[in-house]
């Protein structure tokens, strides 16, 4: 048996001396199947867990961005040039806070007049209310008497003075417009209009007995004649015979004298309002008369103030200068940005949820949330504060805009503009029955485990499960298709 076997090995050594290529195919192909049958062996230990129960924590992580909870670009409500700016990038600001204002002396001054009206009227309605006195009705009559004097030198400065100074012959009965038009038929009008002015002065300069409803229809007539030459000189262009400079000094000078004629026009009105008040007694028409005087000074106050606040920029929220755009000296206009500012301290996180993931996210989840700007073990507690309905479309994908807000509102370490990581906790459940997920597979839509067959120990069937949470941990609940102590493969080869 010796020899036999020294002979066999002497012809193998041979065969393989002389036949190197194919010993080295054979040995290639005994290693092979060396391969595959330990692969085999190993395969044939198949892994089986035992169905328990499990605590289960599911979570939806995301990224996002810290926002300011306010982000607010402030603008003034009415064009002209800026006085003062009071604040700089960086400054932190209050609600209601000063922070930058137009030139608004003619505004201011409005205000305080609409108040001196309106503590006019309120005296006057006190007066009718108490009953009217003979020295009463003489001080109406006195004052009334006053505003038609002062209203007369006014449209007498505003036509004899100011406007004349553009015309030829003024006072005669052909005046001429001196300013170089190319509407002659405003040009027409003007000239016509200015000796009709001349006839109405003269007439209410003669006639002391002349009422004030007489004088307000005076006026009226000088208004409309200021408002013909304010639209003749809005039509001129400097030329060889008249400079720019001319041209803007009688523009402000015609429109200064608007403004008299509108404010003597209301002094009348609100004087004569007065007498009429006192001449007709204690009356309770004559006192709701008054209260709707009084109503309307009122108004009048709010609209000047309403004005002037057009005029000033105030802090909306507490917060920190970001960016101010307004200079003292610049002329703005109306919605330009002059100033922004942010919530100080008041911030929430912007994140964008796939729709996989967004119908397990509600509003009030809390989440673990980390900064980058302070790693991984610092921890910045959140809580969802509200879900945008409509979707963003980010890289093909449908998302949906999910705001959550900082446990803490006042934690300087939070700014605008960090990088959050975020763990959104979405259900929690304890002691269900779970298996590892990575036990279920499906088929088509339905899921399966295979677990042991009752009847035969071993040999594993097909089992229908419906599943639940999804845990962080690997594991899933199963709501129905298997019991607790049910054996199934851990990690089923489909």
């Amino acid at each position: 048996m010796k020899n036999f076997l020294t002979e066999i090995f002497s012809k193998i050594k041979t065969f393989a001396k002389n036949n190197k290529w194919w010993t080295s195919l054979i040995i290639f192909v005994l290693i092979i199947l060396l391969f595959v049958f330990l692969g085999k062996k190993k395969s044939s230990t198949i892994e089986m867990i035992t169905v328990s129960k499990h605590d289960l924590t599911e979570e939806v992580s995301a990224t996002g961005n810290v926002k300011a909870l306010s982000d607010l670009d402030l603008a003034f409500e009415t064009s002209g040039q800026v006085s003062n700016v009071a604040v700089s990038v960086g400054d932190r600001v209050y609600q209601g806070e000063y922070l930058a204002s137009l030139s608004n002396a003619d505004l201011a001054a409005a205000v305080e007049q609409a108040k001196a009206g309106l503590k006019a009227a309120q005296a006057k309605l006190t007066d009718i209310q108490n009953g009217t006195r003979p020295e009463q009705l003489a001080v109406a009559q006195n004052a009334l008497n006053d505003s038609i004097t002062t209203a007369y030198t006014t449209c007498d400065n505003a036509i004899h003075n100011d406007i004349d100074q553009m015309f030829q012959n003024p006072k005669t009965s052909s005046p001429k417009i001196t300013l170089p038009m190319n509407d002659f038929r405003l040009q027409n009008t003007i000239n016509s209009d200015r000796y009709t002015i001349e006839m109405t002065l003269n007439k209410w300069n003669t006639d002391t007995s002349v009422s004030a409803t007489s004088v307000l229809a005076f006026i009226d007539t000088v208004k409309n004649f200021v408002d013909e030459v304010t639209s003749a000189l809005s039509g001129l262009s400097a030329n060889s015979s008249i400079s720019q400079v001319t041209i803007d000094q009688l523009k402000a000078t015609v429109s200064a004298d608007r403004s008299s004629i509108d404010l003597i026009r209301s002094n009348i009105t609100s004087a004569k309002a007065n007498y009429d008040l006192q001449l007709a007694g204690n009356t309770s028409a004559s006192i709701a008369g008054q209260e709707a005087t009084v109503e309307q000074a009122q108004a009048n106050v709010d609209a000047a103030q309403a004005q002037f606040a057009k005029s000033i920029i105030t802090s909306p929220i507490n917060g920190v200068i970001t960016n101010v755009n307004a200079k003292a000296g610049q002329t703005m206009q109306s919605g330009a940005l002059a100033i922004s500012v942010i919530s100080y301290g008041q911030y929430d996180v912007e994140s964008y949820i796939p729709e996989a993931d967004i119908a397990k996210v509600k509003v009030g989840d809390v989440a673990t949330t980390t900064l980058d700007a302070y790693g991984s073990n610092t921890f910045f507690p959140t809580s969802v504060l509200k879900i945008d309905p409509g979707e963003t479309i980010i890289e093909s994908v449908p998302t949906y805009k999910v705001t959550l807000k900082f446990a803490s509102s006042s934690d300087a370490r939070i700014k605008s503009g960090m990088t959050a990581n975020l763990d959104i906790l979405t259900n929690q459940k304890n002691g269900v029955l779970a298996v590892p997920t990575r036990s279920v597979y499906s088929i088509d839509t339905q899921k399966y485990v295979k677990s042991v067959d009752p009847k035969d120990p071993k040999k594993t069937i097909e089992t229908k499960v419906e599943t639940g949470v999804r845990g962080v941990d690997g594991y899933v609940e199963i709501i129905s298709g298997l019991k607790e102590g049910d054996i199934i493969v851990a990690s089923p080869n489909i």
